[in-house]
């Protein structure tokens, strides 16, 4: 027999991550120079930029080649408007750091922009001139829309084409001339356009030059278009409408004289796309129309602009430019899309993030009503702001949506071209975050045209009709699917405007999956082209179990189509469906069984292996399908080939297919490995054909050595909770990982040293009594990482972590049928702890304007962070904020405390904390900035980590203000009371003071709060040291005006609990900020919601919260007879067998086990097949980040994980192909105990508690 007793799971504390919009691993793709003046010589078609080399290089050649749109044969939901106005997206496609542009990464949120139907060109603003990554190109390219490059010349400087000049020389370079007088250059700059899937060349023209540099600048752009048309490529030129015909600025005056000359005429243009500055106005659209025309050129070419990084979607002038001839452009901003970066309507997680850029998108483009079709009418008023564009007339009201659809095959997977997961085939293949816009699917022509029986769309009909989403919660292939619910009597989903050419056997098929049931009560339609109202269908059958992905192929011959007819439109419209009602579509086709393709076998040139950690390995793959030594690119499509997969296979385990890219190079992080399995690992790479059925061989490396490199310095502590004498051990979570030089636990308060241990792991041991205490380790290389309050000692009356000291039955042996009692001993933990609220972005905690209102105050709590997820400049965790004054103040706010990302500015540590006032925050005012941390008050020495708790005070007085952080002060300022008034602000009057919330750069905080304290006057160190330890059962002290404990019942609909300090009816609320999207809140309003106080509190105060324990006996194939004694159970067994017996005790902090195996012996009774017990294998468990599953039966499973409230947090499908296969899974969320649930065949497999450390 084997005894393991196994004590609560290891308590898992990092120091945080920048999870949001910026990867947390290291770029390792080499973008290579980016300066023309000195390149251009050696820069060729096949030859990279100096910095890179031929492999990254790949990341930036796009392979789909440019589609042209659907023309002849067009149509559109609104025939009163003209399909030729364009629209030119000038922003970035990037992430806060500028970094990562459209490149391939392993987090799930970024900018995925989805509505290429409705655009023209994408400027690319953040790309400088000339590299823009692949993943843009591929993308829009495939949906017909030309991309660019921006040489951001800054305002009023001066230009002139000289070598000495320092934004003129590249021009200098570029005029440069043959001996023949023929430019030197231009042929080669749209060669290397054309090579890597440069349409444009865009300048942010508001600088000063001269009249001779202009003729020179419109002579060049003419030669470069002559040059790109002998190439058969289009050479675009897009120019922002500041700097004229003779150098000066001349704004805001539309298409004239003063301009006409770089704008060219229509035998000669020279701009592609002229973009007016935002103040324009009728006549202006007017007046530039007209002269347009006289020149011979298209008025569309000239864009009206808009600011939606200052001014949203407010313009006077709407409808002046919906009666125009004028295109529409946008700007905003420099680092990311306004539109992407606004969408934290909901919250700034990754999945609150996405979901509302999706709908946000949706608003935009089609309008308030999410529907072409019925568009709201013309707002001159809008903001960013999802809840304010639900009136907003949408630009489907003066644009029409485009589609590239017009060649068989036409597939589509409906991916977005990220995820939280990769699944090939309904299956997840990668359970890993990830991004890559190349791999982003034809998406649905219509966001969405969705009609009633009458085909058509009405104001009182419109919430009568099925609604449409994409889901991240489920994919047939990559991370996301479309997802149709809802009740309706009869909806039309009118998805994708094509123009297809078939034949009556060709195929049309779909991929879906009932969430609900098995009847579709759906039909797959289309319509011919010349009969758009004239629908064929084909009736989905049922599917063969709910919650299976099915496919279903119809012969185009089913629906009455015969040879040569004209496919224009594909959709699906459903009847009699209700409210539960839920269908997922995973894979739209229409493809030529006939049809086969050459897809060529790709041979890999190079692996790079980045990085191994204990459990992971980080690599990049480069391959090749055709020789490419030329210098002449070869487009997919050229080999047969659509995309290609990237495996991964460490020996003796399964190969495990990770990712997929149009690129001719794949980048992978945390490739999973087993830790103590072998090392060697090979990558293989396989190309899909375009129906996405054909495929080449796997082309594999060598089997490659992989040694750990790459330790992981992440601690863990084995219990949430530790008394006074009471052991614990501190260790790092990598088990590979080698000794550190030295382990320190500190008081913080006076230095002394606790305990030191040396060349370690780990260390054990005891603290008498009772503080916060810092963990120091110096790693092997002598590095110093410290981690402050790692280590709590609390009081025993705040309940601790059960343990089991004995556990034993009073036989090991017994007949069936007979009495075994079975009893334990055990240190119960119970007693009663504060209570905490919870405060998750968007959610905040409001606390009422007097706080803070008046110089001389302290404000201080304890706080837990769950994780940090910052934004570009950091976390919200303090802001005083006024939503009334004037932009950018009021996204800002009046004090703030942040917490900083790691780089955000140099030396700069990860999670740091600084304290700001609004006067403070200009440009060079004491050397603070918005966009740092404030130099002269901050804690570079304090990374708050995570799932700590943490005391914060801030102190500010009339000509001082302080930090303080777990009762020491660690930063301290001269600086005048700043007050209410914010400039521009609104009067002055005292304004909210919130914990957490998020805005435009700030990420919300997401964690618990204890024992907020606002106190009337400046405390100094025993002040601070008092209140800590919190009021709660003691006499509140003067001054003290405001004190929330949350310990009792919240009041108001539960959302706001009263003060119980000096000063009477103060209240603190759970709020959230409804309308306010984008950096201008001017229109935000506060809503409270219900406040969550149930959670464990700062263990080291005293509550209401009860402690109590519990017990769990695990004894299988037992029957209870008798419970009446205290920690003893009486049982029977009535099958014959050897079984296992065990115990969890178990309360609010954590649990103690302890598990025998076969540890008693039952004879008589029917015996049991013991091999059913033992069907599937599960480690680790407790666990940190993932769990393996080790299955013994070959098969197709799903995996749901589900949390303590019974919610599901994970649901997942595995294909499981090989006896004994190991596929790991991760799951994500706080700390605490999770069910596990395997299903088969529809029917539960089996069920697992977890414990997550």
């Amino acid at each position: 027999m084997k005894k393991n007793f196994v004590l609560f799971a290891l308590f898992f504390v990092t120091l945080g991550i920048w999870a949001q919009r910026t990867p947390t691993h290291p770029l390792d793709i080499q973008q290579g120079s980016t300066d023309l003046f000195t390149i251009l010589d050696t820069w060729a078609p096949g030859t990279p930029p100096p910095g890179t080399d031929e492999f990254d290089d790949q990341f930036y050649i796009s392979r789909v080649r440019p589609l042209k749109r659907i023309d002849e044969g067009d149509y559109q939901v609104n025939s009163a408007i003209d399909k030729n106005r364009k629209l030119l997206l000038w922003l970035p496609m990037d992430d806060p750091s500028t970094k990562w542009k459209a490149l391939p990464r392993y987090c799930f949120e970024g900018d995925n922009f989805s509505m290429w139907s409705y655009v023209d060109i994408h400027g690319n603003w953040s790309a400088s001139w000339m590299r823009s990554s692949a993943g843009l190109a591929d993308v829009a390219h495939k949906n017909g829309v030309k991309i660019g490059v921006v040489n951001g010349i800054p305002w009023q400087a001066s230009v002139e084409a000289t070598y000495f000049n320092p934004h003129g020389k590249v021009f200098w370079r570029m005029f440069q001339k043959n001996s023949d007088g023929t430019y030197k250059y231009t042929e080669k700059l749209v060669k290397l356009m054309k090579y890597y899937g440069i349409d444009g060349l865009g300048v942010n023209s508001e600088f000063n030059t001269t009249a001779s540099f202009m003729n020179q600048l419109i002579d060049f752009v003419k030669d470069c278009k002559a040059k790109a048309k002998a190439i058969d490529w289009e050479f675009q030129w897009h120019w922002y409408d500041g700097t004229d015909d003779e150098g000066s600025i001349s704004f805001d005056r539309g298409l004239a004289s003063h301009n006409d000359g770089i704008f060219g005429s229509g035998a000669a243009p020279v701009t592609d796309a002229m973009f007016f500055n935002y103040n324009w106005y009728g006549w202006t659209l007017q007046n530039s129309e007209a002269n347009a025309k006289a020149m011979g050129r298209s008025s569309y070419d000239l864009y009206a602009g808009f600011d939606i990084q200052g001014r949203g979607l407010r313009n006077s002038y709407w409808s002046n430019l919906i009666n125009s001839k004028i295109s529409i452009g946008f700007w905003g901003a420099h680092a990311q899309s306004l539109i992407h970066q606004s969408a934290t309507d909901d919250g700034a997680s990754d999945i609150a993030i996405q979901n509302a850029y999706l709908q946000k998108q949706e608003l935009i483009f089609s309008g308030g009503n999410r529907n072409p079709a019925l568009t709201p009418d013309v707002r001159t008023d809008a903001t960013l702001s999802n809840a304010d564009l639900k009136t907003f007339h949408g630009l489907a009201s003066l644009l029409t949506a485009k589609s590239t659809l017009q060649h068989i095959p036409f597939v589509t997977r409906f991916s977005l071209g990220n995820g939280l997961f990769f699944n090939n085939e309904g299956k997840t293949t990668f359970d890993h975050k990830w991004h890559n816009i190349n791999t982003q699917d034809f998406l649905p022509t219509w966001r969405w045209w969705i009609t009633d029986r009458n085909d058509k769309v009405t104001q009182t009909g419109l919430s009568e009709l099925i609604k449409a989403d994409f889901t991240f919660d489920d994919a047939w292939f990559g991370g996301s699917c479309l997802k149709i619910h809802g009740s309706t009597d009869f909806s039309r989903v009118k998805l994708f405007k094509t123009k297809l050419n078939i034949q009556p056997n060709y195929t049309i098929s779909l991929t879906y999956k009932l969430l609900k049931g098995t009847d579709p009560k759906a039909k797959l339609f289309v319509a011919k082209q010349g009969a758009l109202t004239t629908y064929l269908e084909v009736a989905l059958p049922a599917t063969a179990a709910e919650g299976e992905w099915t496919t279903k192929t119809f012969n185009l011959s089913e629906l009455g189509l015969v040879a040569d007819d004209v496919i224009s439109m594909i959709g699906l419209s459903f009847e009699n469906t209700d409210a539960e009602y839920g269908i997922l579509l995973g894979e739209l086709a229409v493809r030529n069984p006939a049809q086969t393709f050459d897809v060529v076998k790709p041979t890999i040139t190079k692996l790079d292996v980045l990085r191994r950690r204990y459990n992971q390995v980080d690599f990049k793959v480069f391959y090749k399908s055709k020789d490419e030594s030329n210098g002449v690119k070869t487009y997919n499509d050229e080999v047969g080939t659509w995309y290609f997969e990237i495996f991964m296979e460490q020996k003796g385990q399964p190969a495990q297919l990770l990712t997929a890219t149009t690129s001719w190079a794949g980048y992978v992080i945390d490739g999973p490995l087993l830790p103590h399995e072998s090392s060697e690992v090979r990558v293989g790479v396989r190309a899909v054909s375009p129906d996405g059925i054909q495929k080449s061989a796997i082309e594999w490396t060598e089997f490659v050595e992989m040694p750990y490199d790459t330790p992981l310095d992440n601690v863990i502590i084995d219990k949430p909770v530790v008394k006074p004498n009471e052991t614990f051990t501190v260790k790092y979570l990598d088990e590979l990982h080698v000794p550190a030089k030295k382990w320190e636990i500190k008081d913080p308060l006076t230095g002394e040293v606790i305990i030191t241990a040396e060349n370690a792991t780990e260390v054990s041991t005891s603290i008498d009594k009772l503080g916060l205490f810092d963990l120091h380790v110096t790693d092997n290389a002598g590095k110093l990482v410290i981690t402050r309050g790692f280590v709590q000692i609390t009081p025993e009356e705040t309940g601790a972590v059960p343990a089991i000291l004995s556990f034993s039955s009073d036989v090991q042996e017994a007949d069936a049928g007979q009495v075994v009692t079975y009893t334990y001993t055990s240190k119960d933990g119970e007693g009663r702890v504060s209570r905490a609220v919870k405060v998750k972005d968007p959610e905040m905690l409001a606390l009422p304007a007097e706080v803070g209102s008046k110089a001389n105050f302290t404000l201080a709590f304890w706080f837990k962070a769950d994780e940090w997820s910052h934004d570009k400049y950091g976390t919200n965790l303090i802001n005083k904020r006024d939503f009334k004054a004037k932009w950018p103040h009021n996204n800002w706010g009046n004090i703030w405390v942040h917490i900083w990302p790691e780089g955000v500015y140099d030396g700069v540590n990860a999670n740091i904390v600084s304290l700001t006032q609004w006067n403070e925050s200009n440009p060079g005012y004491n050397g603070n900035i918005h966009e740092s941390p404030n130099q002269n008050c901050m804690a570079n020495n304090f990374s708050v980590p995570t799932n700590v708790w943490t005391h914060i005070a801030i102190t500010i007085s009339d000509s001082k203000q302080a930090l303080w952080l777990n009762g020491k002060k660690i930063a301290e300022e001269n600086i005048q009371f700043g007050g209410n008034n914010t400039s521009g602000g609104a009067g002055g009057s005292p304004i909210n003071v919130y914990i957490g919330g998020s805005n435009v750069y700030h990420a919300g905080f997401v964690g618990a709060v204890d024992d907020v304290q606002y106190w009337t006057k400046v405390l100094d160190q025993a002040d601070v040291e008092d209140a800590m330890k919190g009021y709660y059962g003691r006499a509140i002290p003067d001054g003290l005006d405001g004190y929330w404990d949350f310990e009792d019942a919240p009041v108001s609909s539960g959302t706001a609990f009263k003060s119980k300090g000096k000063k009477g009816n103060l209240y603190a609320a759970v709020s959230q900020i409804v309308d306010g999207g984008g950096e201008n809140t001017t229109g935000a309003t506060l809503k409270y919601v219900p406040a969550d106080n149930s959670l464990l509190g700062y263990p080291g105060i005293e509550g209401s919260l009860n402690i109590t324990t519990s017990a769990e006996w695990k004894l299988p194939n037992a029957q209870s007879v008798d419970n009446s004694v205290e920690k003893a159970l009486k049982v029977v067994y009535k099958i014959g067998g050897t079984f296992d017996a065990g115990l969890d005790v178990v309360n609010m902090w954590g649990k103690s086990s302890v598990n025998k195996v076969d540890y008693i012996v039952i004879n008589g009774g029917t015996s049991v097949k013991t091999q059913e017990a033992v069907k599937m294998a599960l480690y680790p468990n407790p666990f940190v980040e993932s769990v393996n599953l080790k299955f013994t039966e070959v098969g197709n499973y799903t995996v749901r994980v589900l949390n303590q409230a019974g919610q599901v947090v994970k649901n997942s499908s595995l294909a499981v192909r090989n006896p004994s296969e190991i596929i790991n899974v991760s799951i994500d969320g706080a700390q605490g105990n999770y069910i596990l649930q395997i299903m088969k065949d529809n029917k539960l497999y089996r069920a697992v508690k977890l414990i997550k450390e």
